[in-house]
């Protein structure tokens, strides 16, 4: 899976920080892929300098989207911003940049950006929305155009001008977990036998279904259970550089007994045969339910 971030960066007025796309032309908020081994927030900020030349700290993840766009799907963060200093200096990436008026966004910028933009200035909460966009054919033929003539145009010209190819982004492993916590505060766990390790409910992205939506299959045919994700508590980079594991807090826990493939545990009160890393993320989940903590696991 592609993973990348956007900063959303409003000034004193209301309007919008955007760029001019090279590529496409297109208006849309500075960003860009991750790089192996780095937080999305940090992603943000990176990005947003690179393409605008202003310093910004993302202070909190507005929304998580996923695009359901072959080969691999794309997953988006997008952050809100706040100012710290730098002056708007565009790039050759982004030959225009400036603010905007958020209303009405520019008409030259593609939907699932519009999309981004607009959901997340309308979004007050700390907690973070999470949504998948639609895909139209106009999306796939525009998809296709961009990798087989633009960018090889744009991969000719940097060869002319002495410059090395453009190097593709890289392919992320997505493992989304449900934590499901009961009255008590225990935590739901399960395991395949009595002999295997307790695990959170979910597991790895498949396909080009959004990550919370395989760990809902997943979660079913582990527990026998509807689990419904409620928000985005953390996000872990590792242990390898291109791994990222979601953790999403339920909504109110079903009925559930203890049994020997199913159980509750207290945070803390956890048996030796639960996953180590997983009981560390739960043991932070129930120190810090909000706003989405981004964390680095030990490699």
């Amino acid at each position: 899976m592609n993973v990348g971030t956007n900063g959303i960066l409003v000034d004193q007025h209301g309007n919008v920080l955007l760029i001019k796309r090279n590529d496409t032309r297109t208006y849309a908020p500075p960003g860009g892929a991750v790089d192996a081994g780095e937080l999305p927030p940090e992603a943000a900020a990176r990005e947003v300098r690179e393409e605008t030349g202003l310093i910004v700290l993302p202070v909190r993840l507005a929304a998580i989207s996923y695009l359901p766009m072959a080969p691999h799907g794309f997953l988006g963060f997008t952050f809100r911003c706040l100012l710290r200093g730098g002056d708007i200096t565009p790039s050759e990436e982004s030959p225009v940049v400036g603010f905007f008026k958020p209303k009405p966004l520019p008409r030259r910028m593609s939907g699932f950006h519009r999309e981004r933009v607009e959901k997340t200035l309308n979004h007050a909460e700390e907690r973070p929305l999470f949504f998948q966009h639609s895909v139209s054919t106009f999306n796939k033929v525009a998809r296709f155009v961009l990798r087989h003539v633009v960018y090889r145009w744009l991969d000719l010209k940097r060869k002319l001008n002495g410059q090395p190819k453009f190097q593709p982004p890289p392919t992320w492993q997505i493992h989304t977990h449900l934590l499901c916590k009961n009255e008590a505060g225990a935590f739901l766990w399960y395991r395949a036998t009595e002999q295997s390790t307790w695990q959170l409910p979910g597991g790895p992205a498949a396909g080009l279904q959004a990550p919370w939506q395989t760990a809902v299959q997943l979660a079913h045919q582990q527990t026998n259970l509807h689990l419904t994700p409620h928000y985005l508590t953390d996000v872990y980079l590792g242990p390898e550089k291109t791994n990222l594991t979601l953790l999403f807090l339920t909504e109110d826990a079903p009925m559930a007994t203890n049994g020997p493939l199913l159980n509750w545990f207290l945070p803390g009160n956890e048996p030796e045969s639960c996953q180590p890393a997983q009981v560390q993320m739960v043991d932070k989940v129930s120190q810090t339910p909000q706003p989405t903590q981004f964390h680095t696991l030990p490699t």
